[in-house]
């Protein structure tokens, strides 16, 4: 027979999220979705159901004989306070046992075996949530009725349709000393609406956190674990009972955070009372909790003695339920549900040494995404469901139809500036018109084609003409992968550009020729130049991680606006130079640990907010050849710049980047170093916000950049602020930089205002992110040398970005 029905507050009427249910004569668990909804599948004999959710009075319901049963289960609030509970010999006597667990972590932790592997199958689901007849009407979607033939509903009646589904198989290898994790990917295939922001969200379901480590990481949030070491300092804890799971007699304890607002868990655990080891536990946190896009989060880990005596994890599920806005019953969103099974697991078999080699960490087999349907069908340890399958059908009668692909190239435009026609976009529209100072208007357009040819061959183009200047700019830019094995991978491409230049800008920002560009910045831009550049390269990918590049160029470089290069003869007098030309060689080298289609370009951008293995690190040498190409100086220049961002447990996470650098050579202004400043209102992570463009040259400098983001420990803490979910941070910004005698006292004159470092340029602030969930506003403050006109000495920034 089956079961359904709804757990509620027996005196609010709302739902109760992942409360559970065991069904009292097999002892089998079921669990709640995100709004109390259950449905399961009886026997048919008489039976009772044990209800549990924290903060509430465990109930026992009977269950007839019925066919088709349909339940509403109303809990009470439970009377007592987990942290005012009285019990006898002076402590909770869930403690005692939560002693003994982390006394025998060294013998149930996975990770401290000598060595493991098993076989692992994912299968992930998005479901867009919460589709009311007035949502299927809408201008946009009412002309695709038929995907809403797929829909299915929960069993508290929340509708659901089936938009992403993912699937992978794969061989995964552990060994203690040295630590190594390896794995193999053997197949791997995604069918659906596959968005960049969706498919993140996807990754991160890929990840399972070991419970014994002291914190685990959901959502790139940093939750204590509640066997962390120091488990009194999180969580309260109630010990209610004990029962069977499985063959094993187990403590039923539950727990929830000491303050509600801090990222932590709420659940309960079943612990063995013989091994010690977790057997099953339920973690969850919900809209109290500071997670963004996040309504409820729920996880189950199950664990077995798989050879008899070693508890490893043989299931693990996640359900989701994400929205824009939290506290919206009706707004829709969407579920995300993993599942996954592990089996077939070796313990303390250690391979040779040969086969742990190498540092890559996922390796793909070649065919990991040309997988059969025999395949699936073979690894698969059940069937799809109905709505799972009809994720397929769906999707490839969307993609054929043409008001579907119009709605998503309206979209894509919308978000990226590129509008497609067939393989070739059009764009970027929003620098179709800029104005500034040199060009006053500027027009500008450009084409790209991508991924053609097996996903081997890139190609973008844009033609630019100013109006006062009366010049034609332009770009034709191309790559393409020569090679491409498993983790290893080789390409080459060029580019010829003629365009402005503003030295000391960075690439994070708007671009030069944003429609709204000239309307950002704080001053007036200064010292830009025109650049004509040629240049080639060969990059490799010599594992996950790693890659090289070595590339040749030419680049001539002339005044653009109303200044002059200029140079200063043997008499003192100067005199105008009409370009500088600079050819020669530029060796790259990036290593980031697990990163996938790295790119060894050498440039500031942002890297992304994920925390690496190991400190990212990237070096740059590029020699210069008067003669070469008709290049007119020598020059040697070497930079090496370390990136990390880590975990500080309770205090959040902090972000360090250092870098130094050196040039050999006497050289115009033009190809110094230059600190990466920031002119524009929007606030530049990777900037100095209160330096202006040119300020200071240099050709030795050691720069270094640290924030502390505290992930709203002290917000959390006040009262009605809590509520907004808001976040500080600080942070600090130095440059030290020197300009040796030769470039100070060389015929090249520096411009007007632009000077060299006599001590090290500071900047400091703090800040609040999360503001509406997408932004924050940077109060900075600019340390020393006063007196230079045009600059700022405090100001405050806002910037945009996309975290949980």
């Amino acid at each position: 027979m089956k079961v359904n029905g709804k757990v509620t507050d027996e005196n609010t009427g709302e739902p109760i999220p992942f409360a559970g249910i065991v069904l009292k004569s097999t002892h089998a668990v079921i669990p709640c979705d995100s709004v109390g909804g259950f449905l399961f599948t009886a026997s048919g004999r008489p039976d009772t159901l044990f209800v549990t959710a924290l903060g509430y009075v465990a109930d026992t319901v009977p269950l007839s004989p019925i066919q088709n049963q349909l339940l509403r289960i109303k809990l009470s609030s439970s009377a007592f306070n987990l942290a005012e509970v009285t019990v006898h010999l002076g402590e909770n006597p869930a403690f005692e046992i939560l002693r003994k667990v982390i006394a025998n972590k060294p013998i149930n932790d996975p990770d401290e075996k000598e060595a493991y592997e098993y076989e692992v199958y994912h299968k992930v689901e998005f479901d867009l949530n919460n589709f009311t007849d007035k949502i299927k009407q809408n201008i946009f979607l009412r002309s695709f009725n038929f995907v809403f033939d797929n829909t299915d509903t929960t069993a508290d009646g929340v509708t659901y349709l089936p938009v992403l589904f993912n699937e992978s198989y794969s061989d995964f290898y552990y060994r203690k000393n040295p630590l190594v994790k390896k794995e193999m990917v053997n197949g791997r295939r995604s069918v659906g609406l596959k968005g960049p922001k969706i498919m993140q969200f996807a990754e991160d379901m890929y990840l399972y956190p070991n419970i014994y480590n002291n914190y685990v990481v959901i959502l790139d949030k940093n939750f204590p674990s509640p066997i962390n070491d120091n488990y009194k300092s999180n969580y309260k804890f109630m010990l209610l009972d004990s029962m069977m799971i499985g063959n094993s007699h187990c403590y039923y304890i539950r727990f929830k955070p000491n303050v509600k607002e801090d990222i932590a868990f709420t659940g309960e655990m079943y612990i063995d009372d013989s091994t010690y080891a977790v057997k099953q536990i339920d973690l969850r946190f919900s809209i109290n909790a500071n997670v963004n896009f996040v309504r409820n989060y729920w996880i189950r880990q199950e664990y077995d003695k798989v050879d008899g005596v070693n508890n490893m994890i043989t299931k693990s599920q996640v359900i989701g339920d994400f929205t824009v806005a939290e506290n919206s019953k009706e707004l829709t969103g969407f579920f995300g549900k993993k599942t996954s099974t592990y089996r077939n697991y070796k313990i303390n078999q250690p391979r040779d040494d040969d086969f742990y080699k190498g540092l890559d960490n996922i390796v793909f087999d070649d065919s990991a995404e040309v997988r059969t349907e025999s395949y699936w069908n073979d690894v698969r340890q059940d069937t799809l469901t109905k709505q799972e399958q009809g994720v397929f059908t769906m999707i490839d009668t969307l993609e054929k139809n043409k008001k579907f692909v119009r709605l998503k190239n309206s979209v894509n435009a919308l978000t990226t500036g590129w509008v497609p026609f067939g393989k070739i976009d059009i764009g970027d529209f929003y620098t179709f018109y800029s104005y500034n100072l040199v060009e006053h208007s500027r027009y500008k357009m450009g084409f790209r084609v991508h991924d053609l040819m097996n996903e081997r061959l890139n190609f973008k183009t844009y033609l630019a003409y100013g109006v006062y200047d009366e010049r034609y700019k332009y770009l034709v830019e191309s790559s393409f992968v020569l090679s491409r094995n498993q983790s290893k991978r080789n390409s080459v491409g060029g580019m010829i550009k003629y365009d402005a230049v503003q030295p000391g800008r960075s690439s994070n920002m708007l671009p030069l020729d944003f429609v709204f560009t000239s309307l950002f910045v704080t001053n007036p831009l200064k010292y830009r130049s025109l650049v004509k550049e040629v240049s080639g390269y060969f990059e490799r990918q010599w594992f996950t991680g790693l890659s090289s590049r070595i590339s040749v160029s030419q680049s001539t470089w002339q005044p653009f606006g109303d200044y002059n290069y200029q140079e200063r003869n043997e008499y003192d007098q100067t005199k105008v130079v009409n370009s500088y030309t600079l050819s020669g060689f530029d060796l790259s080298l990036r290593y980031a640990y697990g990163e996938r289609n790295l790119s060894a370009k050498f440039d500031d951008r942002l890297e992304g907010m994920y925390f690496p293995k190991y400190p990212v690190v990237s070096f740059d040498y590029i020699k210069g050849i008067n003669g070469f190409l008709q290049g007119g100086f020598h020059m040697d220049r070497l930079r090496l710049r370390v990136e990390e961002k880590l975990r500080t447990k309770k205090l959040g996470y902090s972000i360090f980047r250092i870098e130094g650098g050196k040039t050999f050579g006497t050289l115009p202004f033009t190809f110094l170093e230059t600190p990466i400043s920031n002119q524009m209102i929007l606030n530049d992570e990777t900037g100095y916000n209160l330096m202006n463009y040119l300020e200071f040259v240099s050709d030795e400098y050691v720069s270094a950049m640290w924030e502390q983001h505290f992930e709203g420990l002290m917000l959390n803490r006040i009262p009605l602020i809590k509520k907004l979910k808001l976040r500080e941070f600080v942070f600090a910004k130095m440059y030290a930089g020197n300009l040796s005698s030769n470039n100070r006292n060389s015929q090249y004159v520096l411009p007007e205002g632009v000077t060299y470092l006599n001590e090290p340029y500071y900047e400091t602030g703090f800040g609040i992110e999360n503001i509406l969930k997408i932004s924050r506003i940077d109060f900075s403050w600019r340390l020393n040398y006063p007196g230079k006109p045009g600059v700022y000495y405090f100001i405050v920034k806002p910037s945009f970005q996309f975290k949980f």
